[in-house]
């Protein structure tokens, strides 16, 4: 029962739930309203559709298309009365109307509300006909007031999708660190040398899910009191999601390199004695970015991923040392450096890392005070 009585709960705090309460409450006042407007009776479904075309999360969202569909909507109910004064309301002018309406709805910035461009002329060609200037206005004034009422009812309780947009950073996480255990499995000569490796693309939809929650919950923020106080925690996602965006581009040049043949050498054909601390290394380096998303990543975390890179990084030199390949050192010094920059992107500003695996030592007593 409790379990029952947790998942209804779940689901009535979704925020589709509260979306669509907003469009059912935004469309019956739109039609209440719309119903008292004189001579506008007959029209007055334009404004719930209004209310409902232009229902989103974000109050200034809603704001936006609301603007670009009137545009929309006027500029093709111009193309209507301009082809009816001309053509009359033949097929001529349905030709018109809908040719040079498509036409008009190319211009970028109607975004989603294009299509309105050539319906919008038809409608006023067809529907309007013989009082293309009255219908027009009442169809871009009535939609207008509908627009306006989704607009009050989300400022009242604007929403602030903080805990969607979490599960969308998290799936990116989980994505990028499943990417570097496997590529460090398969580079470690002490596993198996067969793993089959993750599909690069299998990161482009989490990475794409979350670029998307992030855009909205920063336009969620805007014109909104309880973004106001909750200030840091939109902009610590913000901040997530660059990290974890720049991880997820120097995974993928690891996973790159691993498949393919750089300077005509893999990655899971380099020395024994270079395989093994870069496979620690991406291992740390997966250990960080899973602990990342608590916030509260222990100062020994990232200085074990620090210490693993540095250890790379003087392996690298004592095989240079004795005359090794040019082909291996580039290579893995190109691995380095994006596990560096990996790194560098999942650590707080104020937190130094290395530059050379004898600062990687030294520095960890104070990055322990920290």
């Amino acid at each position: 029962m409790s379990t029952d009585r947790g998942t209804a709960r779940r689901l009535l705090r979704h925020p589709r739930v509260e979306l669509a309460l907003k469009a059912a409450l935004a469309a019956t006042v739109a039609w209440v309203l719309a119903r008292q407007v004189p001579g506008a009776q007959e029209y007055a479904f334009y404004a719930p559709f209004g209310a409902v075309a232009t229902t989103y999360s974000a109050v200034v969202r809603s704001v936006a298309e609301a603007v670009r569909t009137v545009a929309a909507i006027l500029l093709g109910g111009a193309v209507g009365v301009l082809a009816a004064a001309v053509l009359g309301h033949g097929v001529a002018a349905i030709a018109l109307v809908v040719g040079l309406g498509m036409l008009l709805a190319g211009v970028p910035w109607f975004g989603d509300a294009r299509s309105y461009v050539p319906v919008a002329g038809m409608f006023v060609l067809l529907v309007g006909q013989g009082e293309e200037l009255g219908y027009i206005a009442a169809y871009a004034g009535l939609f207008l007031l509908g627009a306006a009422c989704t607009v009050v009812v989300s400022t009242v309780r604007p929403a602030l999708p903080l805990e969607r947009t979490d599960r969308a950073l998290d799936a990116l996480r989980e994505a990028c660190v499943e990417h570097l255990r496997s590529l460090a499995a398969a580079i470690d000569p002490r596993g198996d040398d067969d793993i089959a490796l993750p599909d690069r693309d299998e990161l482009s939809g989490p990475l794409n899910r979350a670029r998307t929650e992030v855009d909205e919950l920063r336009q969620a923020a805007r014109v909104n009191r309880r973004a106001r106080r909750r200030a840091d925690d939109v902009a610590r996602r913000t901040d997530d999601f660059r990290a974890l965006q720049q991880a997820v581009l120097l995974v993928d040049d690891l996973q790159a390199m691993v498949e393919d043949e750089p300077w005509g050498l893999r990655v899971a054909h380099l020395p024994e004695e270079l395989r093994t601390p870069t496979a620690d290394a991406l291992r740390e380096l997966a250990a960080t970015t899973a602990e990342a998303a608590t916030h509260d990543v222990e100062p020994g975390r990232r200085r074990s991923a620090d210490r693993a890179t540095a250890t790379l990084v003087s392996a690298l030199h004592r095989y240079g040392e004795r005359g090794g390949s040019d082909a291996v050192t580039l290579v893995v010094s190109a691995v380095v450096t994006s596990l560096r920059r990996s790194l560098s992107a999942l650590t707080p500003a104020d937190v130094r890392l290395s530059t050379s695996p004898a600062e990687g030592l030294e520095l960890e007593d104070d990055q322990t005070d920290r």
